[in-house]
């Protein structure tokens, strides 16, 4: 579908803007090294800020299916869209902003990978730095640990 827009999330950020550039020349601006080689002209642009902690936002090089193929990071988004228009001449009319909230981006998320949490305390993966999977469990380190220091704290007092 060419003209599709993308989902709310994109690899655990939500969708802040997108653009259509399946059809403007490409001009390489620098170079964006994915696995060793350059990535070059994309079909679609979308910029994001990551879920799991307030970082800077990031362009992401897009597929026509919208999977992420390459990021590139920036301070603000203005300055992402200034380098996506060295790339691609005339994206500045195309950007599209969705300004995807926070609640809507962690409701998709949620509706799309709800069974990717801790099975104690709800964690979403991107809030955790590692995790355990069982059969139909996941605990992340921090339960871990805060089940290690109560067994800690039974056998001091025992």
């Amino acid at each position: 579908m060419p003209n599709q827009p993308p989902p709310l999330v994109l690899d655990c950020a939500r969708v802040v803007s997108y653009a259509l550039v399946h059809d403007i020349p490409y001009r390489r601006w620098g170079a964006l090294i994915v696995d060793g080689k350059p990535l070059e002209h994309v079909p679609r642009l979308a910029i994001c800020v990551n879920l799991a902690e307030d970082m800077a936002p990031a362009l992401f090089h897009c597929d026509d299916e919208w999977k992420v193929l390459g990021c590139t990071g920036g301070e603000a988004i203005e300055e992402l869209k200034e380098r996506a228009e060295k790339n691609y001449p005339g994206v500045a009319s195309r950007w599209v902003d969705l300004n995807t909230s926070v609640e809507d981006a962690l409701s998709y998320y949620d509706a799309a990978f709800g069974a990717e949490k801790c099975s104690f305390c709800g964690k979403r993966p991107f809030e955790i730095e590692q995790w355990i999977e069982g059969n139909d469990a996941r605990i992340c380190g921090g339960c871990i640990e805060e089940f290690h220091g109560t067994l800690d704290k039974r056998g001091a007092s025992g």
